[in-house]
């Protein structure tokens, strides 16, 4: 039988295209993983507020609420510890962020059929969460 005839004839060339598809995808790949270990570090803003969540989270764990009031319990005690937790690792509260979110507040008072600190304490519940910079100025600032 000579190597023309063979029938690992065909079976090569299957297997050459496979390695070259398979090496193609290998590159990709490579590449994507080459390019995620350019990813920016944390700052410290977001370091602490990760720490700060987490200790926030764990401090009403175990709580359950029974009554609609308990649920709002459970917000309030974990929004103080996230204030104190950052507040011991040297953050406050920006009064730029304060600037921007007062009318804020005043638009969602109105919509909601809220009172202005109320609405203003929602915003403070969401934004006091978020530790990447945006496009508005961040609930965070380091203390001088």
């Amino acid at each position: 039988m000579t190597l023309k005839n063979s029938p690992f004839n065909f079976m090569s060339k299957k297997v050459w295209a496979f390695c070259i598809l398979l090496l193609a995808a290998g590159a990709i790949v490579w590449s994507e993983f080459g390019s995620l270990s350019q990813v920016k570090p944390k700052s410290q803003l977001e370091v602490m507020g990760d720490e700060c969540a987490g200790v926030a989270d764990n401090a009403v764990a175990n709580m359950v609420a029974v009554v609609e009031f308990q649920k709002l319990e459970i917000q309030g005690r974990k929004v103080r510890v996230m204030r104190l937790c950052m507040a011991d690792k040297g953050f406050q509260e920006n009064p730029r962020w304060l600037a921007y979110a007062n009318p804020m507040a005043k638009q969602h008072s109105v919509r909601d059929g809220v009172s202005l600190d109320e609405a203003l304490e929602n915003l403070k519940r969401t934004d006091m969460m978020n530790f990447r910079e945006t496009n508005h100025p961040l609930y965070w600032q380091p203390r001088p």
